[in-house]
């Protein structure tokens, strides 16, 4: 009785156990093979009445079974448990606690529920401290990693320095909010990919900071060297390969570059950029004619302009099509249309950005749907700076150049019938009267 009484118990059956005006009465209590039987009396200022009656084990063991971990995570977590055998043994052992809530009479059992006790509490608070301290030791780990990181060999070409000072101050910023992860004892680090767990997004930082020091250090290595030179231990080449297309892109959209700029060789994907309309570089020259296809590493090597007044920003690669087919309209109207293929990437970014500079204005068209609509919002996001004129074509065959109304009729639009780009093109006339419209 002593033992399960003791003030770290009614104080945990007080907190987490009790209800409002309710007391736990210890005087009638009943102690019976390893367990006591306890009334819970709830008074008002005319009556007593026992609300419901407890049942806690005397015998604590120190390590409780995984299952009963995972069965009740947190205090006020209630479950019924068919198992009564397994829940018996459980209670002897003070884990859980057998909670009888009753009707009116005192006597009815209304429901039966089964409770976390004390000592699996205190067993989670150990644990939920020795995870945290272990979640510290590791961010702690990385902080030293990216402490002793040598700056770049001499050498290395201008471009490849200014990839790595981009680097260097996103892995600055990140130390930074690691810093604050551990001094405020944080479970994951915020200004990372949020849907991530803390074990991923450890990764990322390691994956980010191996990048660094190989680029630094060599010209060009693969996939494998990545891993392989940073851990340097048997295994250490695949520790980044169960996140492997989440970490490049997850990289490249915070580095605003491809990674192979970096001198990643070995991923085989050099992602390709579809587009009508006339563009020109000092290394290419695109005419008005058929589709085109440049790709992500020649935009971030190569700087491209146009003499189009009307850039169409097109999230599919039909609509592309289509529209590349009326040559005499693209040329009259001075059009470019650039198909996002479903997502806007770095590259699409940078492309946009160099384009942009005697544009007069922008058509946005994308599906009806959540995706397009998020691909819409942030095209215009980006293109805004220019203080270009922007519109959107939404439904049904028009166009905007009000945000807000533009999101209000896309909204409708979802509830009523979502619909692809190709569903309904128009045609030239259309397009020329959203131009002058």
């Amino acid at each position: 009785m002593i033992k399960v009484m003791s003030k770290a118990w009614l104080d945990y059956i007080n907190e987490y156990i009790l209800l409002k005006g309710e007391t736990l009465h210890q005087l009638d209590s009943e102690d019976n093979h390893d367990v006591i039987h306890l009334d819970v009396i709830k008074r008002t200022a005319r009556t007593r009445r026992i609300v419901a009656k407890l049942t806690i084990g005397i015998k604590e063991s120190e390590v409780p079974p995984e299952t009963l971990i995972s069965t009740f995570p947190t205090p006020n977590v209630k479950r019924q448990l068919n198992d009564k055998e397994k829940a018996y043994e459980w209670m002897r052992n003070g884990w859980v606690i057998r909670e009888y809530r009753l009707k009116k009479d005192e006597r009815t059992i209304d429901r039966e529920q089964y409770r976390m006790g004390y000592p699996l509490f205190l067993f989670l608070q150990k644990l939920t401290a020795k995870m945290l301290e272990e979640r510290n030791d590791s961010m702690r780990s990385w902080l030293n990693k990216w402490q002793k990181t040598k700056q770049p060999e001499q050498g290395l070409s201008l471009e490849r320095l200014d990839l790595l000072r981009r680097l260097n101050n996103v892995l600055s910023k990140l130390a930074s909010d690691v810093i604050l992860a551990i001094d405020h004892n944080l479970d994951h680090i915020e200004s990372l990919n949020v849907g991530w767990r803390f074990k991923k997004q450890l990764t990322y930082l390691h994956f980010l900071l191996a990048l660094y020091q190989i680029s630094s250090d060599q010209q060009q290595f693969d996939w494998k060297e990545i891993g392989a030179r940073y851990f340097q231990y048997i295994g250490g080449s695949k520790v980044f390969d169960s996140y492997k297309s989440d970490l490049i892109q997850e990289a490249e959209v915070l580095l605003g570059r491809p990674l192979h700029l970096f001198g990643l060789t070995s991923l085989g994907t050099i992602t390709p950029i579809y587009f009508a309309g006339e563009m020109k570089s000092p290394r290419a020259n695109y005419r008005y004619g058929s589709i085109h296809a440049t790709t992500d590493l020649a935009v971030f090597t190569d700087r491209f302009e146009t003499t189009a007044d009307v850039i169409w920003l097109v999230e599919n690669r039909g609509v592309l099509t289509r529209m590349a087919y009326e040559i005499d309209f693209i040329k009259a109207s001075k059009s470019f249309i650039l198909a996002i293929d479903g997502q806007l990437r770095s590259s699409h970014r940078q492309l946009i950005q160099y384009l942009m500079k005697n544009v007069k204005q922008v058509i946005i068209w994308t599906d009806i749907d959540e995706a397009g609509l998020v691909i819409a919002k942030d095209a215009a996001d980006l293109v805004r700076a220019s203080n270009t004129k922007i519109k959107w074509v939404v439904p049904p065959l028009d166009v905007t150049t009000n945000q807000m109304e533009f999101e209000d009729k896309y909204q409708t639009a979802m509830k009523i019938n979502r619909e692809e780009q190709e569903q309904e093109m128009g045609g030239v006339e259309w397009w020329k009267k959203w131009i002058d419209d």
